[in-house]
């Protein structure tokens, strides 16, 4: 086991719940959703393969390659939720028989894949991880573990136990450049985390949608020159289809509030609220539902029925997870063409309370990583 998360399970004397998988499947190592109880958390940046695994090395090479890499920083059975970048739906097929070996017990994560560009020729996938560890080694605080090399995002932050918020995507545009356009985001986000009286060091972790890829360095430089001296949070970046350069989400440590509602949806006051997705969540006590990426049948895609679908295991999921679609914290939604886009839109109100939905981030993609499927659903809940 890692040093920082040995040390992190020692500091904890409170018995600790075991994660629950709902509807794992041993034969491809993922749950459709997974409870966790506990309060610790940590999230990892995106991880790429590195040195000899970089292309031209065949995917098999990659995929262990950056399995190893998670490894280095968590330990298997703690991974909640995988998030999987890939070049193509084939790499999906290749990370799901990887997943079979690592998962083929009685424990299985959530996980979603996505099909983008990759920053680097060549390369085929990443991925990032939510973890549970034994509780962060500065209670009450997040915490970012420092990066190998000056300049990067931090590999790992912790979540203390409490209150965890989730602020949607914002996107501002700036000169319409990736360089300024995050920059500006930033500042936006920045005021939002005032509003929710948090200061840029409880964030957590940032995922950015953004084109083209190739800018990505660009992006992360100003992500984490926003944060001045301080660390930069763990971050992933996805290749979107857009006229916006980039739409920067985040996750971030908010402190507990048992008198409040289990899960409040905000709006700032400079902002408008919509019925169909919240500015930001907050959840003010510990306990989380990852559901892992939601596929609708492959006889009707781009259609309003898949988009039904897609829904309607959403609804068995979450209740079987012990929550329904009144307590609903971050979606993200991955389309693939406009017209499932737009069934979306009209969709969305069909299962959302107008007063309660989710805190969101809808990109428009190359493709889920299945083929003929035009849409992956990839939710957070907290229990009832």
């Amino acid at each position: 086991m890692p040093y920082v998360l040995m040390m992190a399970v020692c500091l904890s004397a409170e018995p600790r719940p075991e994660p629950k998988s709902i509807e794992g499947d041993p034969k491809t190592g993922q749950a459709l959703a997974i409870v966790s109880e506990w309060g610790y958390l940590a999230y990892t940046g995106q991880i790429f393969p590195t040195g000899p695994s970089v292309a031209p090395t065949p995917p098999e090479e990659q995929i262990a390659d950056v399995f190893r890499q998670l490894d280095r920083l968590v330990t298997p059975k703690g991974v909640l939720k995988l998030n999987v970048y890939v070049h193509e739906p084939s790499i999906a097929a290749l990370i799901t028989k990887q997943l079979a070996k690592r998962y083929s017990g009685g424990y299985q994560p959530a996980v979603c894949f996505v099909q983008t560009a990759m920053p680097s020729g060549g390369v085929v996938v990443g991925l990032d991880a939510v973890v549970e560890v034994g509780a962060p080694p500065s209670e009450g605080m997040v915490r970012r573990e420092k990066p190998s090399v000056k300049g990067r995002p931090s590999p790992l932050a912790f979540l203390p136990s409490g209150g965890t918020a989730y602020i949607s995507g914002q996107a501002e545009k700036g000169d319409g450049t990736v360089a300024d356009a995050t920059k500006k985001t930033m500042e936006s986000l920045f005021k939002t985390l005032t509003f929710l009286e948090c200061r840029p060091a409880d964030v957590v972790q940032i995922k950015a949608f953004l084109t083209p890829m190739k800018d990505s360095t660009i992006a992360i430089k100003e992500i984490v020159a926003a944060f001045g001296d301080e660390v930069a949070p763990p971050v992933s970046v996805v290749e979107w289809k857009s006229t916006l350069p980039i739409e920067i989400e985040m996750v971030v440590s908010s402190r507990s509030r048992p008198e409040a509602p289990r899960i409040e949806y905000l709006t700032p006051p400079e902002m408008k609220a919509s019925p169909v997705y919240a500015r930001v969540t907050r959840i003010n006590t510990p306990g989380q539902i990852f559901v892992g990426g939601l596929l609708g049948k492959t006889e009707m895609p781009s259609s309003a029925d898949e988009v039904r679908d897609v829904f309607a295991t959403l609804k068995r999921v979450t209740e079987a997870a012990g929550s329904d679609l009144k307590h609903l914290a971050k979606a993200t939604y991955y389309v693939s063409d406009e017209a499932v886009s737009s069934h979306l839109n009209t969709v969305r109100p069909e299962f959302y309370e107008p007063e309660r939905p989710p805190a969101a981030s809808k990109a428009m993609v190359i493709g889920t990583g299945s083929l003929g499927r035009t849409l992956t659903l990839d939710m957070i809940a907290v229990p009832k």
